[in-house]
């Protein structure tokens, strides 16, 4: 699996995230421009997903963690959405109504 499969495995909560995981540890998140672009309808798919149970709340905040930390990941046009996801101790504690009502926004 090359980086750019590995990123899109981890951020869409793919099938193959464990395996996507191994690849973007192997390789420094400074390396190289952004490979991968976080879009509005993955978000939203993610966060669906948290709202109904599929994915786990602390697994969401890791999410946005690496998201944030990555270089080779563009999320510059929801930078705020990731960090309000990653930084629970400045933005609350994240629950699923706080998740529901950030979706509620993104599909505005």
């Amino acid at each position: 699996m090359n980086l750019q499969k590995a990123l899109a495995e981890f951020i869409t909560f793919g099938e193959q995230r464990d395996d996507a995981i191994s690849v973007i540890i192997s390789t420094p998140a400074k390396e190289s421009a952004p490979i991968y672009t976080l879009t509005k309808p993955v978000l939203i798919h993610v966060l669906t997903r948290c709202v109904s149970n599929e994915i786990e709340l602390d697994d969401l905040e890791l999410w946005a963690n690496v998201v944030d930390s990555r270089d080779d990941i563009d999320s510059g046009e929801y930078e705020g959405v990731i960090f309000a996801l990653s930084n629970s101790e400045q933005m609350g504690e994240l629950d699923r109504q706080k998740l529901e009502k950030l979706l509620a926004l993104l599909k505005e």
